[in-house]
C-alpha cells in the first residue's frame, strides 16, 4: 500500500475522535449535525489528498487537516443551532454559552489533547489568540453558573480538571 493509501485509511480510523470533538462543539446540538460535520470534513480532507492538493507528511498532519475542515464547517453550520435541551447536564450548558472559538479552542486542548501549536493550526489564529481563548473558555467554566444547587461555597472549582499545560 502506498503512503496516500495510508494517510488516508489512518484517517477513517481516526473517525470516533472526530465524532467525540464534533459533538461536543455543537453543544447538544444534535448528533445528526454532529455526524454530518465528520462526514464532511472527513470526505474534503480525503478528496484533497487525492487530487494532490494536500501533501501530507504523515497520519498526524493528515489528522490536524481533519480537525481543521471539522472545525471550518462547525463555524459556518453551528450559527444557527439549537440552544441544548433542560435535560443536557450543566456542562452542555456552559460548553453552548461560550463563544464557538473559545469553545473549539477549549475542546481541541483539553477533550483531544493537542498541543498549544497544533490547536492554533486548527483554528486557523497565532498561538497567543488561541491561549487568550482558552483563557477565557476555562475562566467561564470555572465560574459558579456551573455548580450545582446547593454547593457548597468551599467546593473544588467546576471543571478544574480541564486544566491542561503543555
Amino acid at each position: 500500500m502506498g503512503k496516500k493509501a495510508d494517510i488516508l485509511e489512518g484517517l477513517s480510523g481516526a473517525a470516533p475522535a472526530l465524532r467525540r470533538y464534533a459533538r461536543a462543539l455543537c453543544a447538544g446540538a444534535g448528533a445528526a449535525l454532529s455526524d454530518d460535520l465528520v462526514q464532511s470534513a472527513l470526505q474534503s480532507v480525503g478528496a484533497r489528498v487525492r487530487a494532490k492538493e494536500l501533501r501530507l507528511a504523515d497520519l498526524d498532519e493528515a489528522r490536524v487537516e481533519a480537525y481543521g475542515a471539522l472545525t471550518a464547517l462547525a463555524a459556518k453550520r453551528l450559527a444557527d443551532a439549537p440552544r441544548p435541551a433542560p435535560r443536557h447536564p450543566p456542562i452542555v450548558h456552559g460548553l453552548a454559552e461560550l463563544s464557538f472559538d473559545d469553545r473549539a479552542a477549549l475542546l481541541l486542548v483539553s477533550l483531544e489533547g493537542f498541543g498549544y501549536d497544533a490547536a492554533a493550526r486548527i483554528v486557523a489564529a497565532p498561538r497567543e489568540t488561541l491561549l487568550a481563548r482558552l483563557m477565557r473558555a476555562r475562566a467561564a467554566l470555572g465560574s459558579e453558573g456551573l455548580r450545582p444547587a446547593g454547593a457548597e461555597a468551599g467546593a473544588r472549582r467546576a471543571a478544574s480538571h480541564l486544566r491542561i499545560v503543555k
